[in-house]
């Protein structure tokens, strides 16, 4: 019984309104076809033979239902997990350079032209290398990890963010103005920079330079990024750990 209750649980409610309705509907012909042949034996015969193809139908059929219906949500179940996979970075959980690109254009696409949309913000972990070099690509994994952790406490409510590539990891604050974004930025790049105790790994360090640009009207989404990009450089160039908007250093009012 258990068994049964934790298989229909896996079931959506689409599904189980599938299994009643084809039950119905095989129900309604089977009945139809026998009334159609015994409506002249009268309503005794009728009766009796109207009862038992009721029984033999839901014996025969509903099991046959069950089980096509079973494969239909078995296959449901294994596309939205090939969907997930497809779209999502494994190791981080967050979107895959990809998707990420995608969403970003089509979020693009679909607003006003003459409007800006939001904020983009490269954010790149400094020195990865030597740290992988150092102490090991498990730790390197640690790192990405716990910067992605980081990254998804501070995005927002329909904000996009994904890993771009191996230590890189990108942001669209949706509707964001520069201060917002930059206030953002910082408290991130700090909320990482104070994090090395996690590490647990004496002598490593963490930190993150963010390079950040505001969608200009009508602006694709690798435009953007590229402008991202490019204050992403000037605050490598000038020494990392730092948050860059638009080739200008942040500062912290």
């Amino acid at each position: 019984m258990d068994k049964i209750r934790v298989w229909l649980a896996e079931w959506s409610l689409n599904s189980l309104k599938r299994v009643t309705l084809l039950l119905v509907v095989v129900l309604i012909g089977v009945e139809a076809m026998v009334f159609a042949y015994y409506w002249n034996y009268g309503w005794q015969r009728l009766e009796s033979e109207l009862l038992q193809a009721m029984v033999i139908a839901t014996t025969i059929g509903l099991p046959v239902i069950l089980y096509v219906v079973s494969q239909h949500e078995a296959l449901r179940r294994l596309t939205q997990k090939l969907a997930h996979l497809s779209s999502t970075d494994q190791m981080t959980g967050l979107l895959n350079r990809h998707t990420f690109v995608e969403r970003l254009g089509l979020h693009l696409r679909d607003t006003d032209k003459g409007q800006s949309c939001g904020v983009f913000a490269y954010i790149d972990a400094d020195h990865f290398k030597a740290l992988n070099d150092r102490y090991g690509h498990a730790l390197g994994d640690q790192v990405i990890q716990l910067i992605a952790a980081h990254i998804r406490t501070a995005i927002r409510k329909g904000d996009l963010c994904g890993r771009l590539g191996g230590e890189e990891f990108g942001i669209f604050l949706a509707g964001a103005t520069l201060d917002e974004a930059g206030a953002i930025a910082e408290r991130l790049r700090r909320e990482i920079n104070a994090c090395e105790a996690k590490l647990q790994m004496p002598g490593a360090t963490i930190s993150v330079s963010i390079g950040i640009a505001a969608h200009k009207p009508g602006e694709s989404a690798a435009d953007t990024m590229q402008a991202a990009d490019r204050s992403l450089y000037a605050a490598k160039h000038g020494g990392r750990n730092a948050v860059v908007i638009e080739l200008k250093r942040y500062r912290v009012a």
